[in-house]
């Protein structure tokens, strides 16, 4: 009986390490711009995107970068552009939120900011990237200035590479 016993612990804690041992390697897709724009974006305002079309089908995961060229002055300390993805269920209505309704949800993204006036590259690793069509939804959440839409003609961005595990 402790011969069994032993045996049945023995290859409990064998078993996990054989399958936790093989290598995993991340394959990334190509980069995706999903918002471009060169108008300003005043503090506490909403910018929606279009329908984003995932290139790279069966990736799960992201890291998204935002650019913004330029501010209307230094950004307020501890503030950051917030980022929904919004998804779409039924293939035809996405969930609420828009240029005018913040989603009643936490955001997907948050790109936390330096109190400066000047460009800013902000990445975030690890975003969950919903399956099917789904919108971006840009905040400028409470910075207490603009996001200056194309100085010297380079507008503000957001852009994700898509990333999967494979082994």
């Amino acid at each position: 009986m402790r011969r069994c016993v032993a045996w049945i612990l023995a290859l409990a804690l064998l078993v996990p390490a054989v399958t936790w041992s093989a290598d995993q390697t991340w394959h990334q897709g190509t980069v995706q711009t999903w918002v471009t724009n060169s108008t300003d974006v005043t503090n506490n305002s909403l910018i929606l995107g279009s329908a984003v079309t995932v290139t790279n089908t069966g990736f799960m995961i992201g890291d998204c970068e935002i650019f913004i060229n330029s501010f209307s002055g230094a950004v307020t300390a501890g503030t950051a552009i917030t980022v929904w993805l919004l998804h779409q269920v039924d293939a035809s209505n996405y969930e609420d939120g828009g240029a005018s309704v913040i989603p009643a949800r936490l955001p997907d993204m948050t790109f936390p900011l330096r109190a400066v006036s000047t460009a800013q590259r902000v990445i975030r690793s690890d975003v969950r990237i919903p399956a099917g069509l789904f919108k971006p939804l840009v905040y400028n959440s409470g910075t207490g200035v603009s996001m200056q839409g194309s100085t010297g003609g380079v507008p503000w961005t957001l852009k994700c590479i898509l990333q999967t595990p494979q082994q």
